[in-house]
């Protein structure tokens, strides 16, 4: 038996000692005890675990109250049926209904009722893979996908595709992976990638990176894997230590100099160049050092 309230309005006190509502879950009053309610607060809906609910009103001789309207109707256990309330994975019974639900890892698909494979989210850790949702298999119609990769301060993340294949046309209609700089879908636009080419690798210009893949409803495609990994900008904190220019590098950085200066054998400073020179090119242009 399911009970959902309209209306509850009945004389408040901390214990109920006065007017009450008492529900117990059963046949008679040695059923065990649901709850007794007063006050003007409506009770959540109320479930039975058998096919009855007993229920007594009590009121005193001082104080009277609107009352309370309440619905009553049979409850059924949907998920109860062999066929699991014909949901793929998991079934949740709720009052007066059920709704499908999916497993970790997957969602559900358009018919509410089918699971397919998550995809997007916000991802933290320095290095990671993101798939397509399905993969290996061919990726669903209709897919809608954002991944948000943040990674530390000074940070950089690179991303390398493993494998790709989408739907592809000229400009990138139907099926495609755009990839950002920043987490925005307005952020500076790294490619809008499509086809069979495997895109080059690509490096955010801030410590986050943001990845959306669209598919339409027709045709599908294995998908993409790609693998991205974060690396520290020794360069975005005083330049590295770098007297002129810093060249970020995976895993480190180097220091170069201005034309006309050479590094200094600390890596970091320059000097200038030596002015001694052979030319063997019939024209060209001489300037002074600096």
């Amino acid at each position: 038996v399911g009970l959902t309230f309209q209306a509850f309005e009945i004389e408040r006190h901390d214990n109920c000692a006065y007017d009450y509502l008492e529900i117990r879950d059963g046949t008679n009053e040695n059923s065990p005890l649901i709850g007794h309610f007063c006050g003007y607060d409506k009770p959540e809906d109320i479930r039975s675990t058998s096919n009855t609910l007993w229920m007594k009103f009590v009121s005193d001789g001082t104080v009277n109250k609107a009352g309370f309207a309440a619905n009553f109707f049979k409850e059924e256990d949907e998920c109860a049926k062999p066929d699991n309330g014909g949901c793929e994975q998991r079934c949740v019974n709720t009052l007066g209904s059920y709704q499908c639900a999916c497993d970790p890892g997957y969602e559900l698909g358009p018919d509410k009722k089918s699971c397919e494979a998550a995809c997007g989210g916000l991802l933290t850790k320095l290095n990671g893979t993101i798939t397509t949702p399905g993969w290996p298999k061919e990726y669903p119609p209709n897919k809608n996908c954002v991944w948000q990769v943040v990674a530390p301060t000074q940070y950089r993340i690179s991303m390398k595709f493993e494998f790709f294949e989408l739907e592809g046309n000229e400009v990138c209609k139907y099926d495609y992976v755009e990839i950002r700089s920043g987490l925005s879908s307005d952020s500076k636009l790294h490619g809008k990638f499509c086809g069979t080419e495997v895109p080059e690798v690509i490096t955010s210009q801030y410590n986050n990176m943001r990845i959306e893949f669209r598919s339409d409803n027709t045709v599908s495609k294995k998908g993409f894997k790609a693998h991205f990994f974060s690396d520290k900008d020794e360069c975005s904190k005083d330049n590295g230590g770098c007297q002129h220019e810093c060249i970020n590098t995976v895993g480190s950085y180097v220091c170069q100099c201005r034309n006309g200066f050479v590094l200094h054998e600390n890596k970091h400073d320059c000097k200038e160049a030596e002015c001694e020179q052979k030319i063997h090119s019939p024209n060209g242009i001489i300037t002074s050092p600096n």
